[in-house]
């Protein structure tokens, strides 16, 4: 298996549709290193860990169309990501998560839709068209 390599601040991602603020986090293209291993799976895109007051945060992060026929999708990428959590037994990114939706284009969906309530029980945060990471995200 391959382990899950982070760059420190140096964004990995071509098209950027998140930024980072100026600080120093690590981040990791979740889906080129776990794509070999698990080439069927739907596999989540990055993560970002962020060190705030002597606590590890990670934002997970997809990119994808933000359609209302995309939920399921990124629904199940979501619950795959947890499981190989879980499975690999790594517990210092269990607590203080959050996974956010970043439309790589428009978003299509309307913000109070049964899609939206669906997103919302699995913990996963947006659509939304921009995404900042920074030390001052809620968790």
């Amino acid at each position: 298996m391959h382990a899950l390599v982070p760059k420190n601040g140096v964004p990995i991602f071509g098209k950027q549709k998140w930024s980072l603020s100026p600080f120093s986090p690590k981040s990791v293209d979740i889906d080129s290193c776990l794509k070999e291993d698990y080439p069927n799976e739907n596999r989540w895109d990055y993560a970002v860990f962020i060190e705030s007051d002597a606590m590890l945060k990670t934002a997970f992060i997809e990119i994808h169309p933000a359609n209302e026929s995309e939920v399921d999708e990124v629904i199940k990428k979501a619950q795959w990501m947890k499981r190989w959590i879980m499975d690999n037994q790594i517990r210092v990114i269990t607590e203080n998560r959050k996974f956010f939706w970043v439309s790589s284009g428009n978003v299509k969906i309307t913000k109070n839709s049964q899609k939206i309530r669906l997103l919302r029980k699995q913990g996963i945060e947006g659509p939304q068209e921009h995404l900042v990471v920074d030390k001052e995200m809620r968790f």
